[in-house]
Formats: structure tokens, C-alpha cells, sequence
């Protein structure tokens, strides 16, 4: 692509990220780059290889950092202004999977799909449905739920129950702990108000908001007497609402950072993470607000891999396997630790999904330069298993692993299987000229040599370490 033709600010920057691909700033600078088109800026009558490397530069920007949504609407707004609305509702789609919990993102979207919607109501309602499964408990859940309002308020007809739909969620909303609680609350008091002083009202809001088993108790009570007793019953329900808002707040109010960058994140914010966590799951909380707000201390530290950890021992713990494998996948795909990666091959075999297993391991090894030794551990443990009689085979495997990366350390690993030791002895003489100055190579062969095969038989057939993986032990 001759982009740096055209474009000679963005073609410098793009040869400073090819030294610095990391770099957060100079990707940042590639998309202004784009954007400022040799200060002509962008618009629907640029030309084809103008608007096409500022898609360019979004596409590869985001996915290098896909957790920063203010990016992903900022495509979506560029797609819109170059009228081309099904590439913007693309972008949004794509940016979900990656941000499906993020309050900005969904707030964003709904706004569009309303703003371009031909009146298809039923397939916003049901994205502002999805939304409120996944963002409905989030403390700051405030400006989505006034949208939705809005949004069923606005377009209520007489045949779409809108209006229905429109007070049972203000009755929903009153419950979940939200920081503009009060506000919901006001609505909701208000219909009171109504009922109390114009009969006309009351016929109308009356069956929308009492159940049809209490409504029938109030036969022949005025209506000022059921707007009594009405609020009379909620000012419980907004103390208890009032008192959940303060004691999360007391949490709340230590997390300043709710979004995604590459700068370290102070141990105080780590910290604050985990004490708001530690109390929710104490505190039995409802599954859904713990699992949000995991996702929402995810998206902060999403390079952090002891919150993916304990987000899947979240589920594991439940016997949710399958949603602890996408958290720990979800992860290693965001965190560069490899523990991430162990843990994800660890459940897999607990599944039994050893094939699968493998596969994950030589997947890491084949696209990363630095591979760390457990993973190497993991490789010929689930080989072993998959090999379970043939010491040929994990005999050529060690062989061939330590020509490939001169490691002693797979000298003192090859004591922990029951090879024969005619094979063990094999591969330290092969090695012998490479690793003889090696003190970790000396150590397992003086072990070797105290060895005798009678005493490897009377051992347990797999002898680990103390440090070894005991489930795969017990897998093997």
C-alpha cells in the first residue's frame, strides 16, 4: 500500500511503530495521522485510498489494543459521517465482543441504533435487553437506564405494550443499588402523587404498577388512601435500595481508574479491586453483579493476569467450567502471562480435553519467541498422557526439545518420568560435550548414576517433584 505517497506524517509514523509497536502514543498519532489527511481532513468526497488508510489505522489500532472503547465509537462516528451506516453498526458489532460490559460503549450504540433505526422497535428492544444483562447492575448504570426510558417512553404505541414495559423496568430499576438511585426513585413516587390527586390517573397508572392481586384489594379504597399505602410500601424498598448504594460507594470511591491503558495501575487501585470483590462474593451478592463487576475490573486491568485467575475460579468454583475456559481463553488473548495459559491447559485436562490441550500449548510455543519452561512441562506431560507406553516417542520429544532451546533445565526434568534408564543414560552422554560445564546438567546425572533400575520400579510410576503440576500427576 503506497499510503506514505499521499500521506507523509502518517507514513513517518508508521515506520516508527514498525521499531515500536508497542507504543500506545504512536498509534495514537498513526490515527490523527489519518484523520488530519495532510490537515485536508476526512470527508465523503476524499478519495478512495484516503478514507480507506483511515480504516487502516482504526482496524489495526484496535486490534492491537481492543479495550479502548472511546477509540472503537470514534470509528463507528467516522463510518456514520461517511454515510455509510452498515460499516458503523460493523464496528460497534465487533467492538462488543471485546467490551460487552462496558457502560460508554452500549450508551453509544443504542443512541445510533436509534438514531438509524426505521422504526424497527423490536430489534432495539431487544439490544437494550441484551444490554441491561450485562451492563444492568453496574453502579453507574445511570445514563443507559434513562435512555431506555426514554426510549419506551417515546415510542409507545398502542399495540407495542411500551408503556407496560416502560413502568415494570422503573420498578426494576428502583432495586439495583445505582449511584443516581434517587433519581428512579423520584419517578417512581411521583406516580404516586398522580394517583392520589386525579382519579383519571390513577385508572390508568394504577393496573401498570400494582400487581393484579393487590389491585383487587384496594376495591372500594380512595385513591388518596392507596397512594398512602402505595409509598408506604416502597419507603422500605428505597431505604434498602439507600443502604446497599452506601455500602458499595464505600468501595466505589477508591476506584478512579474504570478503563483500559497500557500505564501500570497503582497496588492502591489493584488493591481496591480486590477488597470490592472479596466483599461482594462474602456478601452472597447476585451472581450477575459479581460476574459485571469482574468484567468491569477487567477492563481496567486486563494486562493484570491474577483477576483473570480469580474470575475463573469464580465459575470453577461453581462447576462452571465452560464459562471459567472463555474467561482464562478471554485472557490469554488480553495478558501476556503464560500462568494464564497453564491454567487454561490445566481445566482442559480436567475436562479430559487433552487433544485440545496440546493444541493450546504448541499454538503458544509456535507464535512466541520467549517460551517459558512450564509451558515446555505442560507439552510433555499431555504427551506422556497421549503416549502412554511408548518412551521412544517422549524420549525423542526431551532429545529434540533440547537441541531446539539448550536448556539444562530438561535434564533434571527427565528423572521425574519412568524411562528406562538405558534412555535417560542415553540422552546425558548425547549431551555430554554441549552441558558437561553445567551444574544443573552434573546434579541430574550424579542423581542417574545413584539410581538403580530396582529402585525406580519400586517407586511410584510417575515420581514427581514437590513443584511438579500434581494434577497432571494425577491425570498420568
Amino acid at each position: 500500500m503506497e499510503s506514505g505517497i499521499f500521506n507523509q506524517e502518517w507514513s513517518k509514523v508508521s515506520t516508527e511503530l514498525v521499531q515500536r509497536p508497542d507504543d500506545i502514543k504512536l498509534w495514537e498519532q498513526l490515527v490523527k495521522a489519518a484523520e488530519s489527511n495532510n490537515k485536508n481532513g476526512i470527508t465523503k468526497s476524499a478519495a478512495v485510498e484516503e478514507i480507506e488508510l483511515l480504516r487502516v489505522s482504526y482496524t489495526r489500532f484496535l486490534q492491537k489494543y481492543p479495550l479502548l472503547y472511546n477509540y472503537w465509537v470514534k470509528f463507528a462516528d467516522w463510518e456514520f459521517k461517511l454515510g455509510d451506516t452498515k460499516k458503523a453498526n460493523d464496528v460497534y458489532v465487533k467492538s462488543l465482543q471485546h467490551l460487552s460490559y462496558s457502560v460508554e460503549l452500549w450508551i453509544s450504540y443504542l443512541t445510533f441504533k436509534i438514531t438509524t433505526m426505521n422504526y424497527n422497535l423490536d430489534e432495539i428492544l431487544s439490544l437494550f435487553e441484551e444490554a441491561r444483562s450485562k451492563i444492568g447492575y453496574h453502579f453507574y448504570a445511570y445514563e443507559f437506564y434513562k435512555l431506555y426510558l426514554s426510549f419506551l417512553e417515546n415510542y409507545q404505541t398502542e399495540t407495542n405494550e411500551f408503556k407496560s414495559k416502560y413502568y415494570l423496568l422503573l420498578r426494576i430499576i428502583i432495586e439495583v443499588p445505582l449511584y443516581h438511585y434517587e433519581y428512579f426513585f423520584k419517578k417512581w413516587f411521583n406516580l404516586f402523587v398522580q394517583i392520589g390527586s386525579d382519579d383519571a390517573a390513577a385508572a390508568k397508572l394504577l393496573p401498570l404498577i400494582v400487581p393484579e392481586k393487590e389491585l383487587k384489594s384496594f376495591k372500594g379504597t380512595e385513591n388518596k388512601q392507596i397512594a398512602v399505602l402505595l409509598k408506604k410500601t416502597y419507603v422500605d424498598a428505597y431505604i434498602t435500595t439507600q443502604f446497599k448504594v452506601y455500602e458499595l460507594f464505600n468501595f466505589e470511591k477508591h476506584i478512579s481508574k474504570q478503563y483500559f491503558d497500557t500505564s501500570i495501575i497503582s497496588q492502591q487501585q489493584l488493591s481496591a479491586w480486590e477488597r470490592y470483590l472479596d466483599f461482594l462474593e462474602l456478601r452472597d451478592y447476585p451472581r450477575a453483579y459479581i460476574i459485571s463487576t469482574y468484567e468491569r475490573c477487567l477492563i481496567a486491568t486486563a494486562k493484570y493476569s491474577k483477576f483473570w485467575l480469580r474470575y475463573s475460579n469464580y465459575f470453577i468454583a461453581s462447576k462452571r467450567y465452560i464459562r471459567a475456559s472463555e474467561v482464562l481463553t478471554r485472557g490469554v488473548s488480553y495478558s501476556a502471562h503464560f500462568e494464564l495459559l497453564i491454567k487454561l491447559i490445566d481445566l482442559n485436562l480436567y475436562l479430559q480435553n487433552f487433544t485440545k490441550a496440546r493444541d493450546l500449548v504448541l499454538a503458544y510455543i509456535q507464535t512466541n519467541v520467549s517460551i517459558p519452561l512450564p509451558v515446555y512441562e505442560k507439552l510433555i506431560s499431555i504427551e506422556r498422557l497421549l503416549h502412554p507406553g511408548d518412551d521412544d516417542y517422549v524420549f525423542g520429544l526431551f532429545r529434540e526439545l533440547i537441541k531446539e532451546t539448550s536448556n539444562d533445565w530438561f535434564f533434571h526434568h527427565i528423572l521425574n518420568y519412568s524411562l528406562p534408564k538405558e534412555l535417560k543414560e542415553n540422552l546425558f552422554h548425547e549431551f555430554e560435550t554441549s552441558f558437561k560445564n553445567s551444574e544443573v546438567y552434573n546434579n541430574a546425572l550424579k542423581k542417574l548414576k545413584n539410581r538403580t533400575n530396582s529402585q525406580v520400579e519400586d517407586k511410584q510410576k510417575f515420581d514427581f517433584e514437590k513443584d511438579y503440576d500434581e494434577e497432571i500427576a494425577l491425570c498420568l
